[in-house]
């Protein structure tokens, strides 16, 4: 009898512990409308693990992932990469002015190609139910739409670190004085005239932001989405309103700053364990005398379309190294190509990072790749295209593990001496290393920790007990302007005050002296008319 008492115990607190740990069978809509497939490639995985643990998840998304399961759909509309559809390196070389112009504009031309697809209209005009949105937000605010309408709470992806607006959002302090802009390529330590160009920057970038960007957003979702029955909330509001935000960063490849609560970095979920490489890849690692050179820009610049300066450079420097170099190549053929050089339109990068016998990685930067080069310890030359690459490259060279090239402006002698500097100096692998270390010691799976914090705000139907107030708080408010503005008000009519109190005293003080000589003189005059 005990021991069925005990049994019937046991299994109750397992049934009630498992019923605190997991959310069973939630409805989870997943917006990822980015044309990018690097971004993709970041937040796939955490919809996947959603899937594979029971939930019922589904996924909007521009190509599919090729991930297949019973209770997970997928919603493609087929689109035309974002990078296939503008010139990569003039919308690098845009300047600081134009550049919010440039991003804001690209971000309304895609976010208005998404929803005239018939897909985007077909989700809007169904009744389905959610349970909780999970998006990324990269200049496609229209699409917040969804959230009011599916009335359900939101958790939002940042596939690159923080910005002024995430932090706007979610009330989280960001001094201008150490976190530079997303539009400028500062580190945290900034001289003078950097850190008076980043508030510079940052009070332009919400300028265009608020009077350029959002109003043109609005007018997408009054256009395609706002109906007579139907009246779409602010954008701003709407973005206010988001629980909580995963965000793809960490020191390792940032700089350090602060996060509230609801703000969580899992910089890594996207990683996934090394695989053994092809017979004929294995045997051309094991094969090389002296090493081997991987260089690839990833998918945002294609290497046959690096032009004609900068490329004859690299197979100058190149053909010059003593190690060999393969090199992701969207062609066939290359035109006179180094005898040391092997050529691949599609190159398995998690899995090479991982062979002894690579000397470095030649990188444009991305966060992917960096997090894929810092995980598996190899030390890097960077050539930075655009977005957040160069800041990246910028940082790692901060930590010790990285040189930089500038695409347009490198010269044969510079990529040669950079290449040989970082593959022969092993204090570079020793400082990516070191690097690597200290995160993996904090990591604790990203992917679950990420899925953890999406069934978390199911739970509690949302996060809103994790929110600072700062997000109610006016401009004014929150920087103490209306208070500043009474103290110095206070300490003026208190100087006023003062001058004045001293004022009479000095008046008072004199009058006496003023009387005695007016007196003195009557008494001469008097005297004066006796005699």
């Amino acid at each position: 009898m005990y021991k069925n008492s005990s049994m019937h115990l046991l299994a109750a607190c397992v049934l009630l512990s498992l019923a605190g740990q997991e959310v069973l069978g939630a409805r989870i809509l997943g917006l990822f409308p980015v044309a990018i497939k690097s971004h993709l490639t970041v937040t796939s995985p955490l919809m996947h693990a959603l899937a594979k643990k029971g939930h019922d998840v589904t996924m909007f998304v521009p190509f599919n992932t090729g991930f297949n399961a019973s209770n997970y759909r997928e919603i493609s509309w087929n689109a035309v990469p974002m990078t296939n559809q503008m010139n990569v390196l003039d919308f690098a070389r845009v300047n600081i002015l134009l550049k919010p112009f440039g991003f804001y504009f690209m971000g309304m031309s895609t976010t208005e190609a998404i929803l005239e697809t018939p897909e985007a209209k077909a989700l809007w005009e169904s009744d389905e139910k959610f349970d909780v949105i999970v998006t990324e937000l990269f200049v496609n605010d229209a699409l917040l739409a969804y959230v009011h309408k599916f009335k359900c709470p939101v958790v939002l992806i940042s596939t690159f670190g923080t910005s002024s607006t995430i932090n706007s959002i979610f009330g989280n302090p960001a001094p201008w004085s150490y976190v530079p802009s997303e539009f400028l390529s500062f580190s945290d330590r900034m001289t003078f005239a950097q850190r008076l160009q980043n508030t510079l920057v940052y009070i332009y970038g919400e300028l265009v932001r608020k009077f350029f960007y959002i109003p043109r957003q609005q007018a997408l979702v009054e256009k395609y989405l706002s109906g007579p029955d139907e009246k779409i909330p602010p954008l701003d509001e709407i973005l206010r309103s988001a629980d909580f935000i995963l965000i793809n960063s960490h020191p390792a490849f940032s700089t350090p700053r602060s996060y509230m609560p609801n703000m969580k970095n899992v910089a890594g979920m996207h990683l996934k364990p090394a695989k053994p490489l092809s017979v004929d890849l294995q045997r051309y690692f094991d094969s090389s005398k002296n090493g081997v050179i991987l260089f690839s820009l990833g998918s945002a610049m294609k290497s046959v379309h690096i032009p004609e300066k900068p490329l004859r450079a690299l197979k100058g420097a190149f053909q010059r190294l003593p190690y060999d170099v393969l090199w992701k190549w969207e062609n066939d053929t290359m035109t006179n190509k180094p005898t040391n050089v092997r050529i691949g339109k599609w190159l398995p990068q998690n899995d090479i990072l991982t062979h002894p016998n690579l000397k470095l990685f030649l990188t444009h930067g991305g966060i992917s790749s960096m997090m894929e080069t810092v995980y598996h310890g190899v030390p890097i030359v960077g050539i930075p295209i655009l977005g957040d690459q160069q800041r990246n490259l910028i940082c790692a060279r901060e930590k010790g593990f990285s040189e930089m090239m500038e695409l347009m402006e490198m010269t044969e002698d510079e990529i040669y001496d950079n290449i040989m500097k970082v593959a022969s100096d092993p204090k570079y692998r020793e400082n990516v290393k070191k690097v690597s270390a200290y995160w993996k010691d904090e990591m604790n799976n990203p992917l679950d920790e990420a899925v953890h914090w999406v069934e978390y705000v199911v739970r509690h139907g949302g996060g809103k007990h994790l929110k600072s107030v700062a997000t109610e708080q006016s401009f004014v408010q929150y920087f103490l302007l209306d208070v500043g503005f009474t103290i110095m008000v206070l300490l003026i009519l208190g100087f006023i005050l003062i001058r004045a109190a001293c004022r009479l005293l000095v008046c008072r003080r004199s009058s006496p002296e003023k009387s005695s000589k007016k007196d003195q003189l009557v008494t001469r005059k008097a005297q004066k008319k006796t005699n």
